[in-house]
C-alpha cells in the first residue's frame, strides 16, 4: 500500500446524505488531509464499515453564545423548576455549597412557564441570605436580585429597560447596563478551561461549527490566543454596540482555520418570555398599567439608526445581525434591510413572530432561528399574543415557501444546542411539555437538516455544511438514519463526530477515524 493510500480513510456500508442537491445520497465516502477526496468511489486507504448507520455533514449551530454558556457549567441552574419551593430550595443547597464568601451567586434557566404561575421575585432569593445573588431567566433579558445585589447596582433608568424595585426583576438594558457590570467576572483562566468543555460539550452533539456571539474583551483575549488549538470552528459575532456610527469598533484581524470574526450585533428588541419584544399590537396578557404594552424597541432600532449601522458594518466588509423577535421589531428590520447593502449578507436573528405580510419579503434572505425557542415558547404564547396572533409565530414553514434561507441554532445557553432536539422541534411541533403546536408549520426531515448544515454553512462562510469532494471533512454519525425515526417516540443518538479528518468524540472507537 501506498503512502498516499494509507493516508487515505474510506467509510463504507453508511447510509450518506450529504445535503448535495447534485448527490443528495450515498454509500461510502473517502477523506484525506481533513478534505472530502471521494463519494461513492471505491474505496482506498484505511477501511471503516459503518454497519448501516447514517452519516451527514456534521452539524452547524448559527446562533449561540459560548463564552455565556461556558459560564453557566458552573452556575447554578434552576431550569425545569416546577415550584417556588423547588427554586428556593435549589437557590439554598448552592448557597451553603459556595466557600468564597466575595462570590456571587449566579444562576440561570428559570422560567415561569415551567410553574405555570407568576415571575420570582426578591423574596425567592432570602435563602441566599446576605450573598449578592441574581438569577436570569432563560432568556437572559430579564433578571431578579436579592436586596443584597439590589444593594450595589444603581437603581436609576435606563433607556430600553425596565427596572422593577418592588420585585426586584430588571429587564434588557437595565438587566446588561445595571447588573452585569457589577457580577465580579470569572479569570482568564477559568474562562479557557470552561471554553474547552463547552467545545466538548457541542462536540458529544454532532456539532462542528458555530456562530458564536462574543464581546470584544473575549474575542481578544481568550478566542484569538486559543485560535490555532481551537477542534471547533468558531466564526464570531462582535456584540459590542456601544460604539458611534462615525467610529466603529477596531476588529482583530487574527484567524485561522478553525476562527475568524466575521459580523456585528445589534438588538431590535426583547423576548416574549419576558413581554419585551416589540410588537404591532399589545400583549393580551399585559397589565393594565404596564409602561410598555407593545414591548420595548432598543438600541439603534429606538435610535431609528438601524439602517445605518448596517451599512456601517457592511463598509467593513462584516456581516450585519440584528436580533427581532417581534413582529414589529421584524418589520422595521426588514425596513432597514432594504435601505442596507446586499453584501455581506445581512443577518435576521430570531423572527419568532412575523405579520404575514411580511413574510415574502423574507425571500433570498438569512433567517436565523431557533426551533428549540418555539418548543419552549409554544407554552406561553397564547396568554401573550391571544389565538388571533398564533399565525404570526415561528413560521418556518411558511417561510420556505417564499423563498427564505432557514438556518437553525440554539441561542445556548438559552436552550440546549442539542440539535436532534432542534429537529424534533420542527418536524413535530412538540413542545417541552410534549403537545402538539402549530403543526402547520411544522418542515421535512430534510429541510431541517439542511437548516443545521448547508444553509449554516452558507451565511457563516464555512467550508463546510454538504459533502463533496475538496469540501471539508466534517462528519456527524448517528446510529440510526433520522428519516426512519419517529421523533415523536425517540431520536437517533450521536456515535461519532469527525472535523477535518479528526476524532473529536465517539461512543465506538472503532468508529475512529484517526486512530
Amino acid at each position: 500500500m501506498s503512502a498516499d493510500a494509507r493516508e487515505h480513510t474510506t467509510f463504507v456500508n453508511a447510509r450518506i446524505f450529504t445535503a448535495d442537491p447534485l448527490r443528495p445520497h450515498a454509500r461510502s465516502i473517502a477523506f484525506q488531509g481533513g478534505v472530502i477526496s471521494a463519494i461513492d468511489a471505491a474505496p482506498r486507504g484505511e477501511i471503516i464499515d459503518l454497519q448501516g448507520r447514517f452519516l451527514g455533514p456534521a452539524f452547524i449551530d448559527s446562533h449561540l453564545h459560548l463564552t455565556l454558556a461556558a459560564a453557566t457549567l458552573t452556575q447554578l441552574d434552576l431550569s425545569g423548576c416546577r415550584s417556588r419551593d423547588e427554586f428556593e430550595a435549589r437557590v439554598a443547597a448552592h448557597a451553603s455549597a459556595m466557600t468564597d464568601d466575595d462570590a456571587w451567586l449566579v444562576a440561570f434557566g428559570w422560567n415561569e412557564a415551567d410553574w405555570c404561575g407568576e415571575a420570582p421575585s426578591r423574596e425567592w432569593l432570602r435563602c441566599a441570605a446576605s450573598r449578592p445573588s441574581v438569577a436570569w431567566r432563560m432568556d437572559q433579558h430579564a433578571c431578579v436580585l436579592n436586596d443584597a445585589a439590589l444593594a450595589r447596582i444603581d437603581c436609576t433608568a435606563v433607556d430600553g429597560g425596565e427596572i422593577d424595585l418592588a420585585r426586584g426583576i430588571l429587564r434588557e438594558q437595565a438587566a446588561w447596563q445595571r447588573v452585569v457590570p457589577v457580577i465580579p467576572a470569572p479569570t482568564l483562566d477559568c474562562k479557557r478551561a470552561n471554553l474547552a468543555k463547552a467545545c466538548a460539550h457541542l462536540h458529544a452533539l454532532g456539532i462542528a461549527s458555530v456562530g458564536s456571539m462574543e464581546y470584544l474583551t473575549d474575542l481578544r483575549d481568550v478566542f484569538v490566543p486559543a485560535r490555532h488549538s481551537l477542534s471547533l470552528r468558531v466564526h464570531a459575532t462582535v456584540l459590542d454596540r456601544a460604539w458611534p456610527l462615525a467610529s466603529p469598533p477596531e476588529i482583530p484581524e487574527e484567524t485561522s482555520e478553525f476562527f475568524r470574526i466575521i459580523g456585528l450585533k445589534s438588538f431590535a428588541d426583547g423576548t416574549l418570555g419576558s413581554r419585551t419584544a416589540l410588537m404591532l399590537d399589545p400583549y393580551s396578557d399585559a397589565a393594565r398599567d404596564c409602561i410598555n404594552p407593545c414591548g420595548i424597541a432598543v438600541e439603534h432600532a429606538a435610535r431609528g439608526e438601524l439602517a445605518a449601522w448596517m451599512r456601517v458594518v457592511q463598509s467593513l466588509s462584516l456581516s450585519p445581525s440584528v436580533h427581532a423577535i417581534g413582529d414589529r421589531a421584524a418589520r422595521e428590520l426588514l425596513d432597514s434591510c432594504d435601505h442596507a447593502h446586499d453584501t455581506p449578507a445581512p443577518r435576521l436573528e430570531h423572527l419568532q413572530t412575523l405579520a404575514r405580510e411580511d413574510i415574502p419579503r423574507l425571500a433570498g434572505r438569512f433567517a436565523s432561528m431557533q426551533p428549540l425557542h418555539k418548543a419552549d415558547d409554544a407554552r406561553l404564547v397564547t396568554a401573550r399574543l391571544g389565538a388571533s396572533r398564533l399565525e404570526r409565530f415561528f413560521c418556518f414553514r411558511s417561510l420556505l415557501a417564499h423563498g427564505a434561507r432557514l438556518a437553525f441554532g440554539s441561542d445556548w445557553p438559552i436552550v440546549s444546542p442539542d440539535p436532534l432536539l432542534g429537529i424534533k422541534a420542527a418536524v413535530t411541533g412538540l413542545d417541552l411539555d410534549g403537545r402538539v403546536f402549530a403543526s402547520s408549520e411544522n418542515i421535512s426531515m430534510t429541510d431541517a437538516l439542511l437548516a443545521y448544515t448547508r444553509v449554516p454553512a452558507e451565511m457563516l462562510g464555512f467550508h463546510s455544511g454538504f459533502l463533496r469532494e475538496g469540501r471539508a471533512a466534517d462528519f456527524v454519525i448517528l446510529d440510526r438514519s433520522p428519516f426512519e425515526t419517529d421523533f415523536t417516540r425517540d431520536m437517533p443518538k450521536v456515535d461519532a463526530t469527525i472535523v477535518a479528518g479528526r476524532t473529536v468524540f465517539t461512543r465506538d472507537r472503532t468508529l475512529c477515524a484517526d486512530r
